[in-house]
């Protein structure tokens, strides 16, 4: 008679990891006339202008059905009528002259009747700039509170989990604790981050993509969007972060089962997330202003998850520590405070010096700060940092000197709180700001 199977560490690792790859392998869509080839093809940059587009597609389409257009920079559809032949599509075009274009399409398939869709950019004597978006076509998802939830996702799977390891591990260990409390609750909160952002980031990517394809939302699925995906800064960053939030929920489910190694896979998901910010920076508008200005923003994105993260990760360690005995407790939670302090002053010098190198590149001039939405929400955001950097010098110093002579715990809960509410309110105009043009 066969063995029950034991629900070992190891089995439920390996269950849990094909699950996560079963999830992670990409269905193939049932999408049908497929777009395999073009004359000018993606991204290309044509030295003479064409007098026609030339479009390959897997199988047979529709001539009645097939929509073609060819946007210049201006607006201008250039493109005549489609002429039809099996699976190819011939498309003359009208007064092309240098700059770039964007080819939009929708077909038909003659064997199942499914449309498709998709669009692409080429250039004449010009650069190929990303697909231009379709006019009157928007989508109902906020793109604020996409990036709010990818900006939390960072926070709570990131910055806690790296500030944790850095910080409240050696400070348990330091205390004499045989461990850090409050591990299986940091592992919890850190996946449903990571959970969040995962899903945020994907909803990102298709609420930027449907308005460059157009059609309707329910045909997005249908669409194709490689050139999207593969050639705009949108596209590569949701690729890079896709895949890198895979790899954190692999960790934390790895962390889970295995209690012995947890503290060191939650150090390596914690660091592996904050890897994961710098797709946020890298489709931000900081990132057409060169490499500095890049660097700058994914440096003021990694302190301020580790500062908002630090103070998540406090709290939960002091709530956790409550099945602790009452000396053990207050050691371990002192230990954490004071050890914070010390790096809390690298923290808000470096937030403070990336935000106003930034601001500095993106207004170039001071009337700009009240003269247009981007000013005015970045004053906001400054503000509420301003009221985090004032309770985070009243903790440094006085409340961290009397903690260091034996005060309770209780002396800095209540301002604890109210400096994590104000960062949380700096995350919500920081999400604002990178959906927001900055003034020219």
């Amino acid at each position: 008679m066969p063995s029950t199977l034991k629900w070992t560490p190891r089995v439920r690792l390996l269950s849990a990891l094909c699950v996560l790859l079963f999830l992670a392998l990409p269905a193939r869509a049932h999408a049908h006339a497929v777009l395999v080839g073009a004359d000018p093809a993606w991204g290309t940059t044509a030295s003479t202008a064409p007098r026609a587009i030339r479009l390959v597609f897997d199988e047979d389409v529709v001539p009645g059905l097939a929509r073609v257009s060819v946007i210049s920079a201006r607006g201008q559809d250039l493109a005549g009528v489609a002429r039809v032949t099996g699976r190819v599509v011939m498309v003359p075009l009208h007064a092309v002259t240098s700059g770039s274009y964007t080819v939009r399409w929708r077909m038909v398939a003659s064997t199942d009747g499914h449309a498709t869709e998709g669009a692409y950019s080429f250039g004449v004597d010009a650069k190929a700039l990303a697909p231009a978006a379709a006019r009157g076509v928007g989508v109902p998802v906020a793109p604020e509170l996409l990036a709010w939830l990818q900006f939390a996702g960072v926070v709570l799977a990131g910055g806690m989990l790296a500030f944790r390891a850095l910080v409240i591990v050696p400070a348990a260990r330091s205390a004499g604790a045989r461990t850090a409390p409050g591990a299986s609750v940091a592992t919890a909160v850190a996946a449903a981050g990571a959970v969040v952002a995962l899903h945020a980031g994907v909803l990102g990517f298709l609420a930027g993509a449907y308005p460059i394809v157009g059609g309707s939302l329910g045909d997005l699925v249908n669409t194709q969007i490689e050139p999207i995906r593969a050639g705009t800064h949108l596209g590569q960053a949701w690729t890079l972060m896709t895949f890198a939030w895979l790899g954190v929920l692999a960790l934390l489910v790895a962390a889970w089962v295995t209690p012995a190694k947890r503290e060191r896979l939650l150090a390596y998901a914690g660091f592996c997330a904050l890897g994961t910010a710098f797709g946020i920076s890298w489709a931000s508008h900081p990132a057409s202003h060169g490499a500095p200005a890049l660097a700058a923003d994914y440096v003021h994105l990694l302190a301020g998850a580790i500062w908002v993260g630090a103070l998540v990760a406090l709290v939960l360690s002091v709530t956790a520590a409550r099945a602790l005995s009452n000396p053990e407790r207050e050691a371990i939670a002192r230990e954490c405070f004071l050890r914070f302090s010390r790096g809390a002053v690298l923290i808000v010098v470096v937030v403070a010096g990336a935000g106003v190198f930034l601001a500095l590149s993106e207004l170039r001039a001071p009337g700009l700060v009240l003269s247009s939405s981007y000013g005015v929400t970045l004053a906001l955001k400054s503000a509420f940092v301003l009221l985090a950097l004032g309770l985070g010098g009243y903790h440094r110093r006085v409340v961290v000197p009397r903690l260091a002579t034996g005060a309770p715990l209780s002396a800095m809960r209540s301002t604890l709180v109210l400096e994590l509410g104000f960062l949380a309110l700096v995350l919500v105009f920081a999400a604002g700001l990178s959906q927001t043009a900055p003034p020219h």
